[in-house]
């Protein structure tokens, strides 16, 4: 487990200061995306680790998916230690301070990325609701579930995911003409084959994940209908109450909170095109009315749908 305590009570009574146990601990490495990504203008890496050693405990400005190929090992997070295997996938964000010790013949990928460089179409990858456990809700889970709703790969589909990544790792070392195009494919076909794993995962410790996963999806699917806290609820298989708490919990906002922001994205992208009204993106993007849609745009992004309008139109 990491301890970085502010201060230490010695055996003897005497307590250390912050300052000497900062010294006694040694500091979280941060590796940054100038390490990792320098190399190329594409946010997007792989390393290959086999007989992977203990590590010490690091974070980074990106994100990582892991993919366990083969051995055993402990993976340390500061929520606690957990067993990893051949076939476990999951995700790690940039302040996910982890570290592995005990390690047993590991062997494991980890694909460096980052989503927001990236730039890749969502297209309709959202409506898998094995996207959304896999990215968000069971990295912020991870502690309460102590890592058992993480992605579990038979041998067989551990198989195919080894066979994209052999593919995106050659695209990144060859570097022949068009290979940054063909990575981010290969990396695309990774990440929706594993969503799709996921949403069909049928271990008990996944299915909560899977239910609040599902809600999301549809809302993502259906965001320009009239959806009501209670047809949410359904989709869930939850409660009103337990889906506003759980939801909270994930994403900050509750889940009418969250459409609302998804219909106004989506009317951000619309008012870039200079053909539709501002009446019609309000009534194509979920909105009854025009007005609410414009006090309701402003809220969130502190401009109104004509001014963002204007300045997203103009030349630059």
């Amino acid at each position: 487990m990491i301890r970085r305590d502010r201060a230490l009570r010695l055996p003897g009574g005497e307590i250390l200061e912050e300052a000497i146990v900062e010294a006694l601990v040694p500091p979280i490495r941060r590796l940054t995306r100038a390490e990792v990504f320098s190399h190329s203008h594409l946010a997007l890496d792989l390393k290959r680790i086999h007989s992977h050693p203990s590590t010490g405990v690091h974070t980074h400005e990106f994100s990582e998916l892991v993919v366990v190929l083969r051995g055993t090992g402990i993976h340390v997070t500061p929520g606690g230690e957990y067993p990893i295997g051949a076939g476990d996938a999951f995700v790690l964000h940039g302040d996910e301070a982890h570290g592995y010790m005990n390690t047993e013949d590991l062997d494991l990928v980890n694909i460096l990325f980052s989503l927001e460089e990236l730039g890749l179409p969502r297209a309709d990858i959202s409506a898998l609701p094995g996207f959304h456990v896999l990215f968000t809700l069971e990295p912020k889970y991870r502690r309460r579930d102590r890592f058992e709703s993480r992605l579990r790969l038979s041998p067989e589909k551990l198989h195919h995911v080894a066979g994209l990544i052999d593919g995106l790792e050659k695209e990144l070392v060859r570097r022949d003409p068009g290979w940054a195009f063909a990575a981010t494919a290969y990396f695309m076909l990774i990440v929706s084959d594993l969503s799709r794993f996921y949403s069909h995962a049928e271990e008990p410790a996944v299915q909560p994940l899977l239910r609040l996963g599902r809600v999301v999806s549809h809302m993502e699917r259906h965001f320009a209908d009239a959806v009501s806290l209670d047809d949410l609820a359904r989709v869930g298989c939850l409660s009103r109450r337990t889906l506003t708490r759980v939801f909270r919990n994930a994403f900050g906002c509750s889940p009418i909170e969250y459409l609302t922001r998804l219909r106004i994205n989506h009317a951000m992208a619309l008012l870039q095109d200079a053909d539709l009204s501002i009446t019609e993106i309000a009534f194509q993007v979920g909105f009854r009315d025009s007005n609410h849609f414009s006090r309701r745009f402003r809220a969130i992004t502190g401009t109104s749908p004509r001014e963002f309008r204007r300045s997203a139109t103009l030349p630059h």
